[in-house]
């Protein structure tokens, strides 16, 4: 405020002055000497005014030319002396007799201020400010000295800026060392929340003191209680009710970056979240979020996931996480340890999952299944998880299967209609149920072998497709990473999806490895290679796997002799797939080349041992033949596409070795 704008007509005695004078303020803030001057003056002549002995408006008098002690024994207790006629007058000047809360506030704030500026912190400014320093005491529940504080960090965080201990020293003009006194104080001040407190972030800093650089501000929930003339309640927390979910997980965000900012506490964190957990139990996650571990610190890093998952990080840092919410490093590196090791309740309850890493620093962490359920429950849908499920290119849905007839020898339709029938939805439930009560696994496992092309995979598909079961499949290819320590991990992570991705399902998924003889073969020797130990443990990891599977698992495979011997227990059904009879091959022609006789078909079977596949490559070749030149082919040229289906016949056989001559 200028001095202009504190211009206005005042009397001298009974007079009205020709002369526009400044307020009381005015001298008081800008000239300090003259008001000390005018109070002499009253004390000397019996009034109270300002004396000008100039015909010069504002001529600054001639200051008495006292000794220093004397001059500053005036300083200090002149003003008290007269206080109450001075504040009167000021009082009167800016209307707080009718003040707001508000008001009154901000004007004892403002008169602090004033009067500490260059006090060097001396007892006479607590003498002279005791009235305003008792109603500010009173108002935030601290002392007069904290009161002080207050005022004067409130005052320059409103000029724009946070405060530091060298902004303090130039306000008060006192020594560093004097506002030390009172350090204890700021901590009081920091443990009552009402003044914020960080450090700076000044990388050049060549000195490591404490208390040296940090910066002070007003909490923002003082601030708040002010403007609207409410009182200070005794513990500060912002605990309001939201409106939406949204708002109040950004809520606990923003309290986690002021914990990362070293504005508060770890314990004030979790003070916080737990106020505002109690206040917003009307929102369905917040009242189920009760029964998520057993500790605050727990359910806010819950909380803290959703809203990373919710912005688009599906898979925030461990590390990183946990260094903003815990201010100690010891505290942070156990939890972290307990959090790695799977001893931390989200863990165990299967609410969060660790994305493992080679190194401390680059493990990860996500929602479960059960926790995106958890969302959905409270109706927060901001994806389609059915859509996305049905968009996985590993998951074969039975209404994109094709029906085909298979034609099997009379050992193998048995075994064939046995698995078809178990699957089928009633007797699948009727059978686990059994199972259970017998106190026997309830998983359907089962090996297809057999040579290639002999019609594995297609039965899986027809047997999807009539019981009306997805096929989640799997690449074995994909799970043999080249990567030390992930291919594991792969393939625990392949029975932890399709565990997740059954309960959703209404009928039981089918989980399918096709071709699976990379990882059922016989174990190598131990410590022969690291391949071979990687190979080892991946089966390892696929034995337990599947002792605990409690659904539907089908492996096919070409080499069932070189199978490992622990993998034969572990499959229920052991189907075994041969290269189809002359009379069966005779049928498989017959149906899928109709306009051929019989004769003709008995001569192709009889001729060529081939398996399905080779049977369906000969009938490719048929219909490319009939799109091409307009009609079917005859029994002649379908010799010859069979010639061309074995390299055999197309090449001559070489002798490889010594020739006798």
């Amino acid at each position: 405020m200028t001095a202009e704008q504190h211009k206005y007509h005042i009397s001298i005695g009974q007079q009205e002055s020709r002369h526009t004078f400044p307020t009381l303020q005015y001298f008081l803030f800008f000239q300090p000497h003259i008001f000390f001057n005018s109070i002499l003056a009253s004390r000397t002549f019996g009034t109270f005014g300002f004396a000008r002995h100039t015909s010069r408006p504002f001529a600054k008098p001639k200051e008495p030319n006292f000794p220093p002690r004397k001059k500053k024994f005036l300083e200090r207790h002149i003003l008290a002396f007269n206080r109450n006629s001075f504040v009167a007058e000021i009082i009167k000047q800016i209307g707080m007799s009718n003040a707001t809360l508000k008001q009154e506030i901000l004007d004892n704030v403002t008169l602090v201020f004033s009067l500490s500026e260059n006090s060097k912190l001396n007892n006479s400014l607590f003498e002279l400010t005791e009235k305003e320093l008792s109603f500010l005491a009173n108002y935030f529940h601290i002392s007069k000295t904290q009161a002080l504080f207050v005022a004067v960090i409130f005052t320059l965080n409103y000029k724009g800026r946070k405060v530091d201990l060298d902004d303090l020293n130039s306000h008060f003009d006192c020594n560093p060392m004097k506002l030390l006194e009172f350090s204890d104080d700021f901590v009081e001040l920091y443990n009552k929340r009402l003044i914020r407190k960080n450090n700076k972030s000044n990388r050049h800093r060549t000195i490591n003191l404490k208390g040296a650089d940090e910066e002070f501000c007003i909490n923002q929930i003082v601030s708040e209680k002010i403007l609207k003339s409410e009182p200070i309640p005794d513990v500060l927390v912002d605990a309001v009710k939201y409106e939406d979910i949204f708002t109040l997980l950004e809520k606990l965000y923003e309290i986690g970056n002021q914990r990362d900012n070293e504005e508060i506490s770890t314990s004030e964190l979790f003070e916080q979240t737990q106020s505002i957990l109690e206040e917003n139990t009307h929102f369905p996650l917040i009242e189920k979020a009760k029964f998520l571990g057993t500790s605050i610190e727990e359910k806010y890093l819950f909380l803290y996931v959703v809203w990373k998952f919710l912005e688009g990080d599906r898979d925030p840092w461990v590390e990183r996480s946990f260094k903003g919410i815990y201010d100690k490093p010891n505290e942070r590196f156990t939890q972290i340890q307990r959090f790695l090791s799977k001893e931390n309740n989200l863990i165990k309850e299967d609410w969060l999952e660790i994305i493992d890493a080679a190194f401390f620093d680059d493990a990860k962490m996500k929602l479960t299944e059960k926790a995106l359920d958890l969302l959905t429950e409270c109706d927060i849908k901001l994806f389609n998880k059915d859509l996305d499920k049905k968009k996985k290119e590993n998951v074969i849905q039975p209404d994109d299967v094709p029906f085909r007839n298979l034609i099997f020898s009379e050992n193998e339709a048995h075994q064939f209609e046995l698995l078809k029938n178990l699957l089928l939805e009633e007797n699948f439930k009727t059978t686990q149920e059994r199972l259970i009560q017998k106190s026997l696994p309830k998983g359907v496992t089962a090996l297809l072998h057999g040579a290639s092309g002999t019609g594995k995979t297609e039965s899986v598909l027809q047997i999807a497709k009539a019981t009306n079961r997805e096929i989640m499949k799997v690449d074995i290819s994909a799970s043999r990473s080249m990567w030390f320590g992930e291919s594991e991990k792969i393939i625990k992570q392949v029975f932890k999806d399709y565990k997740s991705y059954a309960k959703k399902q209404t009928h039981t998924p089918i989980l399918f490895f096709n071709e699976a003889d990379a990882i059922i073969a016989k174990r190598k020797e131990a410590n022969s290679s690291n391949v071979s130990d990687t190979e080892n443990r991946i089966q390892n990891i696929l034995l337990e796997e599947i002792e605990n599977f409690e659904g539907i698992l089908i492996a096919t495979t070409n080499l069932a002799n070189n199978m490992d011997s622990a993998f034969e227990r572990r499959f229920l059904f052991k189907i075994e797939f041969q290269k189809p009879s002359v009379s069966a091959k005779s049928k498989i022609w017959k149906s899928k080349m109709p306009h051929l006789t019989n004769e003709d078909c008995e001569i192709l079977a009889t001729k060529y041992d081939f398996s399905g596949g080779q049977i369906d490559n000969i009938v490719r070749k048929n219909e490319i033949n009939e799109i091409l030149y307009g009609s079917k082919v005859d029994v002649n040229i379908l010799l010859e596409f069979c010639k061309e289906e074995t390299f055999s016949n197309q090449f001559p056989r070489t002798q490889i070795g010594f020739k006798a001559i």
